[in-house]
């Protein structure tokens, strides 16, 4: 037990990090290389859909083992468990609230006829949902900085009171 402890704490840090750059390589690589290589916009958003949906498991993943990480460590902080804490919220709201309303508005943009009057309520539903994932999406890239330069300055004090 006080070895899984132990790992789980050292590992925060390579989790933030392992966390920032996939969110970073699909915000900024895959995402973008999907729709600028299909024509069809329904396909690009099935292929976005998809992307997101797996990314959300790694950000669970990533959320929880942080989150442990922080609550096994033996001096841990307030705010490195609320960080974490928000961490582990946004990962789960990506994946069981964010991610499905995206996706059944797409589809359900793609079903109306665009000279329907539903179509534009759906295409702000769309857009609304859209522009909350993303400034989500970038308030978890400045949490996640964040919260690394947390963790080396906290880890470089700990190494400065075992030379002391």
């Amino acid at each position: 037990m006080k070895l899984s402890k132990a790992l789980i704490t050292e590992f925060v840090l390579p989790f933030i990090l392992c966390w920032f750059f996939m969110s970073v390589l699909v915000d900024v690589v895959a995402i973008p290389t999907v729709f600028k290589n299909i024509s069809i916009m329904q396909e690009g958003g099935k292929i976005g859909m998809i992307i997101f949906g797996r990314f959300n498991c790694f950000e669970i993943f990533f959320g929880l083992m942080i989150l442990l990480g922080v609550l096994s460590h033996q001096n841990k902080s307030k705010l490195m468990i609320g960080l974490a804490s928000v961490l582990f919220a946004l990962s789960i709201i990506y994946t069981f609230y964010m991610t499905p309303m995206i996706a059944k508005a797409g589809v359900d943009l793609h079903l109306v006829n665009p000279n329907d009057s539903q179509y534009e309520i759906l295409t702000n539903s769309h857009q609304f949902y859209h522009s909350l994932y993303r400034s989500l999406d970038t308030a978890k890239l400045i949490i996640l900085l964040a919260f690394a330069g947390l963790v080396i300055r906290f880890n470089l004090q700990n190494l400065r009171k075992e030379n002391v």
